[in-house]
């Protein structure tokens, strides 16, 4: 193929990373029309390379050309406005927000559809894959598969010149895969270069047309598929010989051990098995099919109902705690979310599950702990600098060993393993296979499920097929192939019963969907306003007069405008406890000017103090937060602190006066209805529609929920982060002039009450303390929720105390309904 035929060019890349040199001047090119396939090892440099070519990570050294010219600049944005597009191996999806978000995300501006369309343009996208993904859903709530199938379209959606597919196809079965491989072959057809990376050498001959292999930062060689073969790609992968991929099957199996008996949940039915002692059960079947679903359900991940013995004891599998406790041991698929804890160090993640060898009486013998630690990593070959490094610095590879080493020192009975080689390179696939049969040997029974049918045809002596939430086939010793499984998982045959078990799931998942949406707790809210509406009414006939409901409204009128800006910042990841002092200090700069002593010119120049006081403030919050590396709460608590010294400099006791037209305007009304009000509501309801239906919407909500896919998908974080401070403070700004009309004096203590009030009416709202969910028409219920809540104290006589435990209770309680629904909807 021509130079001039090439669509990515990369020349002399090199990358280090502390204490490691992650790419070492690297030459990588691939053509128009060719599938060119890109090999290694974990830790070989592989997703680093390509990170930099799709301007999510900047070289040292090196270049890097788009369909022949430059990169303009290093970022995903410039990069998918080149022409190039890249499914991650870990989908930079972010997790709150709706599928229809994430792919608009994921494509360049000139080819997003009009949010009125976007649904529509989405199922459009997403038939791709083939896969019954519904495009409203929060991706929260999606399967691996079904994440990487988003992913996959997100970058398909972009219509590429080059498309980089890294590790596109470990979570899914043969049919999804089948499915991609032909999309992929229609993508080489029409001209674009693809890049596909994967551990699956079967997968890569049957697609590639070149082969590169990566080792350790540096190129090994670069082959047509047709010049080299299998085995001599894994010996130049792994650096060494690697002869028995799989060990032997048991020469004989023992007693049942685990014995399963009509387990049955939302995704299959009456599902029973016995498994033995020295025996690895395989899982298949097209995703999809409840063969996921029951590993999890076996593991306590997922509700089920019917009878799981081991040994000759009935054991409960109602959550993974109480499954574990009876020797029921889940290795899950998603590591980096259920398998470990990344930013602790591996001998933390090992030790944790190992106090039961290594304590008496609750207190841990560091020597036992130090001696348990090195002797599970020497046997598993975890390859590290020292025990005390974090387990996201370590390869795939290394960390998926740590992940079964966990589930090894917890002393399981029965070893569940959901796709325990995934994203794993061919050699630590050997050392994992190697050391599922050594447990079984031990007299461990393993249950295995994988999408790889050349993995359960290798590695188990038996296979249990799924097919619509039942097992449709048993496949045993000999018996056991690619072909045979592939062939049970399409034409098994289902039963009218198991049709109708899994068809409750469609009734019941619309509301349970609603309940933990954003939108939810408004219900829970508005239902509590009526209620404490009620009680009211019947303590007293003055509660619902014209005269209390106007006087509840213009006291709720500021702490509006204060919650909706925390509302904004918390949908960062953050938080602003300056919100309060701040407009306390902004009342007492207006007592200074914005009185009937002085002309209006002194009125405006107050009103421009004030303004600037607020953008100052809000900046300095943001530029601590995100450039000052200072967490949220102590950068706020600073300026909390700050601003409360310069009110009382300003004014140590309460002074001044606000002059009583401006008092008399922000306390007109319509009715019994103050207009600051209505224009709250009027704000809200435009930032919750801002917040879905436009671009910074998004933004601002990507930006909370995943700072590192965010990136990935060209969200400018820090620049979200920073504007949100400030627009906080503007919030603030609006609030401090309504609380100046109430107390019509400049109270240098007037605002501190706020700050705890803004966050409760946000928290109980549904916003996520963590960032990326929240509703402003929550915070409107709540905001309502807390006025009813003490005024209905003051009708009922309730001490002063009790208006501060009402809203925490209400909190709480409203936090574990929530909580629940989320649980439920998970389930």
């Amino acid at each position: 193929m021509a130079g001039s035929n090439a669509r990515l060019v990369m020349r002399g890349v090199t990358k280090r990373f502390p204490g490691v040199l992650a790419l070492d001047r690297v030459d990588f090119e691939v053509h128009a029309g060719e599938i060119h396939a890109l090999v290694g090892g974990n830790g070989a440099g592989k997703s680093t390379l390509m990170a930099i070519a799709s301007g999510a990570l900047k070289p040292d050294t090196g270049s890097v050309e788009i369909g022949g010219r430059p990169i303009a600049e290093v970022s995903p944005t410039a990069a998918r406005r080149q022409g190039l597009a890249i499914a991650f191996q870990h989908p930079a999806l972010l997790a709150d927000l709706t599928v229809t978000e994430n792919l608009m995300l994921s494509v360049p501006e000139t080819k997003r559809p009009r949010f009125a369309e976007a649904t529509r343009w989405a199922r459009d996208k997403l038939a791709a894959m083939g896969m019954p993904i519904d495009p409203t859903s929060s991706v929260r709530t999606l399967t691996l598969a079904e994440k990487q199938a988003v992913e996959i379209c997100g970058a398909l959606a972009c219509d590429p010149e080059v498309v980089i597919f890294d590790e596109p196809t470990e979570p899914f079965m043969a049919a999804e895969t089948n499915r991609l491989f032909d999309g992929i072959r229609g993508l080489a057809a029409r001209g674009v270069a693809v890049v596909y990376i994967s551990h699956r050498l079967p997968d890569v001959f049957a697609l590639a047309d070149r082969i590169t292999v990566l080792r350790d930062g540096q190129i090994r060689g670069t082959f047509n598929r047709s010049d080299v073969s299998e085995q001599e790609i894994i010996t130049r992968v792994a650096g060494r010989e690697v002869t028995a991929l799989f060990p032997d099957r048991a020469d004989q199996l023992g007693e049942p051990v685990l014995r399963v008996r009509d387990l049955t949940s939302d995704r299959f039915a009456g599902v029973s098995v016995d498994v033995a002692r020295h025996e690895i059960v395989g899982l298949a079947g097209v995703e999809g099919n409840g063969q996921r679903e029951f590993i999890r359900a076996l593991g306590g991940a997922t509700r089920s109902s019917g009878q799981v013995t081991v040994g000759d004891r009935p054991v409960d599998v109602s959550s993974p705690r109480r499954a574990r406790a009876s020797g029921i041991v889940l290795m899950p698929q998603e590591r980096h979310i259920e398998g470990v804890a990344t930013i602790h160090s591996v001998r933390e993640n090992l030790a944790v599950a190992a106090t039961h060898r290594t304590s008496r009486a609750g207190v841990i013998a560091p020597q036992s702990e130090e001696r348990i630690v090195r002797r599970e990593i020497a046997d598993l070959g975890v390859r590290l600098a020292s025990p005390d490094v974090a387990v996201e610095t370590l390869s795939g590879g290394n960390q998926q060993k740590v992940v079964l080493g966990r589930s090894l020192l917890s002393d399981p009975k029965v070893l569940l393993c959901d796709e325990p080689t995934q994203g794993i390179d061919v050699g630590v696939r050997s050392d994992i296979y190697h050391r599922l049969r050594q447990t079984a040997a031990e007299g461990v029974p393993v249950v295995v499920l994988s999408s790889d049918n050349v993995e359960l045809a290798g590695l188990c002596d038996r296979v249990l097929v799924f097919r619509a939430g039942r097992v449709v086939a048993e496949l045993v010793g000999d018996d056991i192939s690619d072909d045979a499984i592939t062939a049970a998982s399409l034409t098994g045959t289902v039963t009218k019963h198991v049709e109708q078990a899994t068809s409750g799931r469609a009734r019941g998942s619309r509301w349970r969907r609603f309940l933990s949406s954003e939108q939810g707790p408004s219900v829970f809210l508005l239902a509590a306003v009526l209620a404490l509406g009620l009680v009211g009414a019947t303590q007293n006939e003055r509660f619902l007069s014209s005269f209390n409901i106007g006087s509840m409204l213009e006291l709720l009128a500021p702490l509006l405008f204060l919650s909706a800006g925390q509302l904004i910042v918390m949908l960062t990841g953050g938080i602003d406890l300056s919100v309060g002092p701040l407009s306390g200090a902004l009342v007492v700069v207006a007592s200074f000017y914005v009185s009937d002593d002085y002309a209006v010119v002194w009125w405006i120049l107050g009103v421009g103090l004030m303004t600037l006081l607020a953008v100052a403030v809000g900046g300095a919050n943001g530029i601590l937060v995100r450039f000052a590396a200072a967490a949220p709460v102590v950068a706020t608590l600073v300026t909390y602190m700050a601003l409360q010294g310069l009110s009382l400099v300003m004014r140590d006791v309460p002074g001044g006066s606000i002059a009583d037209s401006v008092t008399a305007l922000l306390k007109a009304g319509i009715g019994p209805v103050p207009w600051p009000v209505l224009a709250g509501v009027v704000l809200l309801l435009g930032l919750e529609l801002a917040s879905r239906r436009t671009m910074p919407g998004l933004y601002l909500r990507g930006a909370g929920s995943n700072e590192h896919a965010a990136h990935k998908l060209g969200i400018p974080v820090g620049r979200v982060q920073v504007l949100a401070y400030v627009a906080s403070s503007v919030c603030t700004l609006f609030g401090a002039f309504l609380l100046a009309a109430q107390i019509g004096v400049g109270d240098p203590t007037a605002g501190t009450s706020y700050t705890l009030a803004s966050i409760t009416a946000v928290v109980l709202g549904g916003a996520s303390i963590f960032g990326g969910r929240g509703s402003f028409i929550g915070v409107l219920c709540g905001v309502l929720l807390l006025q009813v809540t003490q005024n209905v104290a003051v009708f009922a006589g309730l001490s002063q105390a009790w208006q501060y435990w009402l809203p925490g209770l209400m909190a709480l309680a409203a936090t574990g309904l929530f909580a629940q629904a989320q649980r439920r909807s998970r389930a």
